[in-house]
């Protein structure tokens, strides 16, 4: 493509674009389904937390599937754009099902939405990699850079937007708007289809044969029915993604003795990472679970005093911090490496765990400021979710790039899968442990119970998150001895190679 080795391609840009449009559509649901659940459809909370950290943990652990799926037999193009069809279909069906309060449908919609997430979540990077030339990949670099920074700005807009709009249009009618969003990257995907075809993968610019197509219909209803019983049926449903993350990191292990000596000691490395991950990610779990739950029920409607919000708004604070504070994280590494100290990934989860103690710290401190309305300042939330979005953003996607340097190539896109499948578990888990603070219908907010349930859970939380400090630091002493090991074993095998050679 001529403007490859642009700073901006215009593929990218139009990419770029759609991450808003999608950011919007998908997060501004996201932030409305916890009341929906709650509220129109009568699910206890405990029902509800389970229910979000499923429908979160859906997505992550299929889009394995959905990366293996495009990358073998659709191609990326063709799996974003089915993806994205089918998101447009579940948002439409959540806004009829809302309509007339129908479980049923609403419990299929939301199906249909995981099972787009899987499928297409992985692709659009593709898109927006091959939008670059293979000599312009820093621009790439900025290219992400922005692309996250605006997916943060869609999904600060609508979770911020779309719970004052239910007053107005109900819950039918902000899912109808995620609906219309997402219509609006149907209609870039049909403006732009040839140069989107071109920057997908080979497969894209083939035809695929019958065969495969039904392949891929029988496959797509049996995943989606698949997810729609895991919504359908909560406590078995967790066992069922417990067991795919399982199986997952087993397969993991049966590789590692598959391969050689030095991968052998860089993978175990992986491993232990993977659990760090597990661990790290569980904090991010509990934003949209326990802290949700806490934040609904006892969070004020204004901040700073002034700025109105509604309590169900307060995942909009996680993507304006990631928003604001993602140059400044930057100008930090840049001013440690002047430095010349560069911490290593583990070392970057342990200070994020740090950030995570003060932040759940600071929950269970909240709960000591319950006003005469019964209700905590929202300040109190929005500072919260600065110290968790700062260790959201000192690790990022860190754990990916950690795996894909300790893995044999061949293992590569299956590795970086295990991050998703890290986000499942965590997700899930962290779900099921919040069920701890979920409270019966009606029950009657009193310091007594918003100290023995909610104080003690978020001081637990955060002394848990100081020990995963404590521990990570350990663990990375390990994971380097793991990976010295393995790089002089690959020094003494490539030094025997050449005296062979000679």
């Amino acid at each position: 493509m001529q403007d490859a080795n642009a700073r901006f391609p215009f593929i990218a840009r139009v990419l770029i674009l759609r991450q808003f449009l999608w950011g919007a559509a998908f997060y501004g649901t996201y932030v409305l389904l916890t009341k929906y659940f709650l509220n129109e459809l009568n699910y206890s909370e405990a029902d509800t937390i389970m229910m979000m950290g499923a429908f979160g943990a859906v997505g992550p652990v299929f889009s394995a599937v959905g990366g293996f799926v495009a990358d073998r037999f659709i191609g990326s193009f063709r799996a974003v754009y089915i993806g994205y069809t089918t998101y447009t279909v579940g948002f439409f069906l959540l806004g009829f099902g809302a309509s007339n309060l129908n479980v049923e449908l609403s419990i299929f919609a939301i199906a249909l939405i995981g099972y787009a997430r899987g499928l297409s979540a992985t692709s659009p990077t593709v898109l927006l990699g091959n939008s670059y030339s293979s000599t312009n990949r820093d621009s790439f670099q900025q290219g992400l850079t922005v692309n996250y920074s605006i997916n943060n700005l869609g999904s600060f807009s609508s979770q911020y937007l779309f719970p004052f709009l239910v007053a107005f249009l109900a819950y039918q009618g902000n899912f109808y708007i995620a609906s219309g969003l997402m219509s609006l990257t149907l209609v870039l995907f049909v403006l732009f289809r040839k140069r989107l075809v071109e920057v997908g993968n080979d497969i894209d610019r083939r035809e695929v044969d019958l065969k495969t197509w039904l392949c891929f219909i029988v496959g797509s209803a049996a995943m989606l029915g698949l997810v729609y019983w895991v919504f359908a049926n909560l406590e078995a449903g967790k066992y069922l993604l417990y067991s795919l993350g399982g199986a997952a990191i087993l397969y993991f292990v049966f590789e590692i003795f598959r391969a050689t000596s030095a991968y052998k000691y860089k993978m175990c490395s992986v491993l232990i990472m993977i659990f760090i991950m597990i661990s790290f990610y569980f904090y991010y779990g509990q934003m949209m679970t326990s802290m949700n739950i806490y934040a609904i029920n006892l969070m004020g409607d204004h901040i700073f005093g002034f700025i109105p919000i509604r309590p169900e708004s307060n995942a909009a604070f996680n993507p304006l911090w990631c928003f604001v504070l993602g140059a400044p994280v930057i100008f930090v590494y840049g001013w440690l490496e002047r430095k010349g100290y560069s911490p290593s990934i583990p070392t970057k989860f342990a200070a994020a765990f740090v950030f995570s103690a003060i932040a759940f710290g600071m929950l269970g401190l909240s709960t000591g400021f319950v006003g005469e309305n019964g209700k905590i300042a929202g300040d109190w939330i929005l500072w919260v979710n600065f110290f968790q979005s700062l260790a959201e953003l000192i690790v990022g996607a860190l754990g990916a790039g950690f795996i894909f340097e300790m893995v044999p190539r061949y293992l590569s896109a299956f590795a970086i899968g295990l991050r998703s499948v890290a986000l499942s578990l965590s997700g899930i888990l962290a779900a099921v442990i919040s069920t701890r603070i979920a409270l019966p219908k009606d029950q009657v907010l009193t310091p007594e119970i918003i100290e023995g349930v909610y104080a003690n859970y978020f001081y637990g939380l955060a002394a848990l998150a100081v020990v995963m400090a404590v521990v990570t630091l350990m663990l990375s002493k390990v994971i380097a001895k793991l990976i010295r090991k393995g790089e002089e074993l690959e020094q003494q095998d490539a030094d025997e190679e050449t005296a062979t050679q000679h």
